[in-house]
Parts: structure tokens; sequence; C-alpha cells
């Protein structure tokens, strides 16, 4: 009995094993496999039998093309040719606004020769009123210190306006000490543009 126990492998015992294997193979032998072929079928199924879909349409405006440029007339320019015929200009991207250049920027700017001029306008143009006089004394006597003292980095606007107005105020209360009030001179009395009493 043991020597029918371990009986010898033979080449059809190799064949039948093969050809079994083969044949689990053809019907399909991964039931995972065959789970999600059924749930895909299913699914198109359903699919198939739902009525469709509108799709959302979207309305953009219609923008004519752009004429080439040489039909748009050298001496007006494309926003001419477009408000002419009723169109809108078209939106370029150098006329979007820049913000305001900081305080700071512009102190450093009045030192540059180039952009000193712009950048004393812009100055006086953000400053109140009661600041400018300062301002300016302190740009023609070429004493930048003071502004930047004022100007200092990491100052928001309002910090920045506010210890300009106590610069000035400190530069007007020194102005009046050196500078005496002027005496009225006697020609100016209104008494003696009457005339001799008679």
């Amino acid at each position: 009995m043991n020597e029918k126990q371990r009986r010898r492998r033979t080449c059809l015992d190799q064949m039948r094993r093969e050809l079994a294997e083969r044949q689990r193979r053809l019907r399909g032998g991964d039931p995972a496999g065959k789970v999600l072929l059924q749930l895909l079928a299913l699914l198109s199924g359903a699919l198939a039998m739902m009525p469709p879909i509108p799709m959302p349409t979207l309305s953009l405006p219609f923008r004519p093309a752009r004429q080439p440029s040489s039909s748009i007339d050298e001496d007006r320019g494309p926003t001419a040719y477009a408000m002419e015929r009723g169109l809108e200009p078209l939106d370029y991207a150098s006329s979007r606004m820049r913000p305001p250049p900081s305080f700071r920027r512009l102190v450093k700017d009045l030192s540059r020769p180039r952009k000193a001029d712009e950048a004393r306008e812009l100055l006086e143009a953000r400053v109140p009123p009661a600041v400018v006089e300062w301002l300016r004394d302190s740009i023609e006597s070429g004493d930048l210190w003071r502004l930047r003292m004022a100007a200092r980095p990491g100052a928001s606007d309002d910090e920045v306006i506010g210890s300009m107005l106590a610069a000035a105020q400190m530069w007007e209360a020194e102005r009046q000490q050196v500078e005496p009030p002027e005496p009225e001179a006697p020609d100016d009395d209104p008494d003696d543009k009457k005339g001799p009493n008679p």
C-alpha cells in the first residue's frame, strides 16, 4: 500500500494538471473580476435607459474679431475706432491701476534726479495742507533726513502723516522763534491817514 500511495507522477499526470488549469482559466477563475464586470454591465445598462441630460448653455457675449492694424486709422488709434462702431474698447493690461507708491519709496525717489520732480508732486498731493510748507522747505534745503525720519520703515500711511504733522508743527514753532514778528511802521497807522485836524 505504501507503494501505491507514493506512485510516481508521469507525463500523463502532468498533462492532466495543465489541462485542468487551462480550463479553470477559460472559465474565469478570478471571482473579483467577474463581479466587477457584472457591476459594469449593470451600470452601463442603467445609464442607457436614462433620458438624456440637457447640457447647460453658456451665453458668452459676442465680440467681433480684431481688425488688422492697417484698417485702423493711425492718427486716432484702436479706441476711437471701436467707439465709432459702437464696440467696447479693448481692455489693455497697461490700463490697470497700480497702487500708489509708499511714502518711503517717494522719499527715496527725492534723491534720484530722474524721479525727484514726480516724487515731489506725489508727496505734496498726499500730505495734508498744513505739512506742505514744511515739506517744500525740507526738499529745497536738502534736509531729506527729516523726511526719512517721518517715513520710517514699517509705518502705516496714517503714522507717517502724523509724524509729518508733528515735525511740521515743531518746524513752524522754531521758525517763529527765529523770526520775531515785524513791528508796525508808523506810516501804517490808520489815524495818520485821516489827515490833520482843523
